[in-house]
């Protein structure tokens, strides 16, 4: 990131100033390096507007993502490629990033309540931000702790669990990753001593601390403020700002909920089973298969493997050119969309997994999660709706956008709709599938409008009117990137 940094610095570097603020529009093919701003006081250039978006959103979709424990078997380049997916999906529907957020906040407080209720048998200390504040300056309590006592757990705990931060080990080497019911069997069974992992030791282990996290806090935070100003004075925002704004609004959502999640944590706890006789060892080797089972099952990889099964059925001409244009089609777009279904239901533990699966969360039945998801998706569609009476570079552009911004409102609005009606509603089904056709068959839409919001926002830098390389001038006194 600092390379880069360095980079783009350097480059600024090599173009002086073009034109002043008066000109009428700026004409180019994506010239965002051009500094139309000399000259003004309360000026600022394109470089301006898009290195404060580009810096945003990178705190938004990089930074502010809170991975899950990768396996012990997992390369750094492994790591490295499921991060930038990761970053590419929360580019893309930033709203399922926050559902997801959300079913891991949900899942871990059930589990705190869980094992403080059932195993630990005791309330976890309350916390308070001035309390945090008096330990930092004077250090944590002395508390004593007895060896027959559990110590209760904490949010962070909960977390903990949901990213796979327990690894069961037999005889040294890695089984599987556990997930709270199976930790809790184990403990129950007495097959595991309870873990002694405290939430300060936790956080000892993650890569973000208050300080990068407050950054990226702060970044946001400045943003939402410049692009509030600037609607106080009756400035007007770039395409850019506009979906730059949608993405800070729902970082800070999605950092609300993550707070006390650990961020970047590369090792699991290893928790090593009692040696119970042969039947044990016969678990482990079956473990140890189902584990090896996995791998060879996700290198095959999804979209091969559905493809190979239904090709495998074809009995007839016809069969065979179903599996072409119809079979083959939809299995690419299951597989476009696997990711974003994974988000909001992903909450299965294969069996001797050595890692939690990418959007795991622990299953939490409650219809607030996915109401309350639903209806932060319908707020990020609708604030793109706000460029609707901005200036584009052509009218065609203009209205590719007004309808890109209605398909990713209306299709948060539609499910949350439908939803409501199967909860509440009689169940009609001749009522229900009407209206389940369109919004499946609008999810490839939302991905296409979603991409095209994101490339017209940069695109249209090439041609921006004079009010908007207008400044708000104490805005720049704020600390920021």
């Amino acid at each position: 990131m600092l390379i880069l940094f360095l980079i783009l610095i350097y480059i600024r570097t090599l173009h002086g100033p073009v034109s002043s603020l008066e000109t009428p529009r700026v004409e180019s093919t994506f010239n965002v390096l051009r500094d139309t701003g000399e000259g003004c006081v309360n000026s600022r250039t394109v470089w301006d507007i898009f290195w404060s978006c580009v810096a945003t959103i990178f705190a938004c979709t990089w930074s502010a993502v809170h991975p899950n424990v990768p396996g012990p078997r997992d390369s750094g380049w492994t790591c490295f490629k499921r991060r930038v997916v990761t970053m590419f999906y929360a580019m893309i529907a930033p709203e399922f990033m926050a559902w997801w957020a959300m079913r891991q906040y949900f899942g871990a407080r059930k589990i705190m309540r869980d094992y403080n209720e059932h195993i630990a048998k005791a309330t976890p200390p309350t916390g308070s931000i001035f309390k945090s504040v008096r330990e930092w300056f004077k250090g944590p309590p002395v508390v004593e702790q007895r060896p027959e006592t559990v110590r209760p757990w904490t949010i962070t705990h909960g977390f903990f669990v949901q990213m796979g931060g327990f690894l069961l080990c037999k005889g040294g080497r890695p089984a599987r990753t556990l997930d709270y019911e199976g930790l809790k069997n184990l403990i129950t069974n007495k097959a595991i001593d309870k873990p002694t992992i405290t939430e300060v030791e936790i956080k000892d282990r993650s890569k973000g601390d208050c300080i990068s996290k407050g950054i990226v806090v702060l970044q946001t935070t400045w943003f939402i403020m410049q692009c509030t100003a600037r609607w106080a004075e009756k400035l007007p925002l770039t395409e850019l700002e506009v979906i730059t704004f949608a993405f800070a609004v729902l970082n800070a959502i999605i950092y609300g909920l993550w707070w006390n999640k650990p961020q970047n944590v590369g090792v699991a706890v290893c928790i090593e089973e009692k040696k119970v006789g042969t039947e044990g060892d016969d678990a482990g080797d079956a473990d140890t298969v189902g584990s090896e089972t996995e791998a060879m099952m996700q290198k095959v990889g999804w979209l091969r493997r559905k493809l190979k099964e239904d090709f495998e059925d074809i009995v007839t001409e016809e069969s065979l050119t179903n599996w072409l244009w119809y079979l083959s089609p939809l299995r690419l777009v299951q597989w476009v969309l696997r990711p974003l279904n994974k988000m909001i239901d992903d909450k299965k533990m294969p069996d001797g997994a050595l890692r939690v699966p990418m959007f795991y969360a622990e299953e939490f039945d409650d219809n607030v999660v996915g109401f309350a998801s639903l209806a932060i998706g319908i707020l990020f569609g609708s604030m793109h709706l706000i460029a609707w009476s901005l200036d584009f570079p052509s009218r065609t552009e203009q209205l590719l956008w007004r309808i890109s911004a209605l398909v990713i409102t209306a299709e948060p609005t539609g499910l949350a709709l439908l939803a409501i009606f199967v909860e509440y509603g009689p169940g009609w089904l001749w009522v229900t599938f009407p209206v389940l056709i369109p919004i499946v068959l609008g999810l490839p839409l939302y991905v296409i409008a979603r991409i095209f919001l994101l490339t017209e926002a940069f695109l249209s830098l090439r041609a921006l009117p004079p009010p908007a390389y207008q400044s708000i001038e104490w805005t720049s006194v704020i600390p920021h990137l």
